[in-house]
């Protein structure tokens, strides 16, 4: 006799998994407007730092590390985003404000927080890395890569609340959520990124990382997401369980933008990319 399907993952069990989440979307919300504006200048970005109190010192201290060993050190946030860039500032405010959600073990879904957290930045680094190649919008592309996990978060949550057998370790990924939950964690991404008030656009990229023709609209951004998510593999970033999801098909290439040749190119540009970025979060 055959087992009955699961209950699907209720909007009652999102926002209960979301109340649970750290707050950490209305700092990535401003971040994503101003950064995103061709218009924002220095002054812009510098309000923005400064709302947070920790964000500014974090990036006062980055400014003043000896990775951008200069003589005089900088004393206001206006010096220190003209000495690491816009870029950069972007990096650091998506990373920081995002970290605290990928502080605790997903022990449902059996990931550890250091691995989840360094499969994340990763994931971010690749698409940005990417996303320069098929010059499109990298700070999209960056946002997306750093988001992308949320669904894994809240379906742990769940599987606590409905007191759910562990996922095994040789069980993959999607197998287990599709049992448990009837839908995977990039849909549940997706869904949490709505509530919490994310564009739809970005939503959709998030939605469609292992099929990026779940993402209507935005296939050729989804793309490439799932294109970061196979450049992550090759560097040493999987998930255990993700491995076999992230295919290296020229459609899905071409969708994104890249060629062949950008993405045999892009792998070294990644690893060197994600070593800088850790650097930088440490001294932060």
């Amino acid at each position: 006799m055959s087992e009955a399907p699961a209950p699907p993952f209720t909007e009652t069990e999102l926002s209960a998994a979301i109340a649970e989440l750290p707050p950490v979307s209305s700092v990535l919300q401003r971040t994503l407007v101003v950064l995103s504006d061709p218009q924002s200048d220095l002054d812009d970005i510098a309000r923005l730092v400064r709302s947070e109190t920790v964000l500014a010192a974090q990036v006062l201290r980055l400014a003043n590390s000896a990775l951008f060993a200069l003589p005089n050190p900088v004393s206001s946030i206006e010096e220190a985003i003209q000495r690491l860039g816009f870029a950069e500032v972007h990096r650091l405010v998506c990373a920081l404000g995002s970290r605290q959600l990928f502080l605790r073990p997903l022990t449902h879904v059996g990931f550890d927080a250091v691995a989840l957290w360094g499969h994340t930045l990763a994931v971010a680094v690749c698409a940005e890395t990417l996303a320069r190649l098929a010059r499109t919008d990298r700070s999209i592309a960056y946002l997306a890569g750093i988001l992308h996990p949320v669904g894994m978060v809240a379906l742990d949550r769940a599987a606590q609340a409905r007191r759910l057998k562990p996922r095994l370790a040789e069980q993959p990924l999607s197998e287990w959520e599709h049992a448990a939950f009837g839908t995977d964690n990039a849909a549940v991404a997706a869904r949490v990124l709505r509530q919490w008030k994310f564009p739809d656009t970005l939503a959709a990229v998030v939605a469609g990382r292992y099929l990026p023709g779940a993402a209507g609209e935005q296939v050729a951004d989804a793309s490439l997401l799932h294109a970061a998510s196979l450049l992550a593999e090759k560097i040493g970033s999987a998930l255990p369980g993700e491995q076999g999801l992230f295919l290296p098909a020229a459609d899905r290439l071409a969708a994104a933008g890249l060629q062949w040749e950008d993405f045999g190119d892009a792998e070294i540009e990644a690893a060197q990319n994600l070593q800088r970025t850790r650097a930088l979060l440490n001294l932060a």
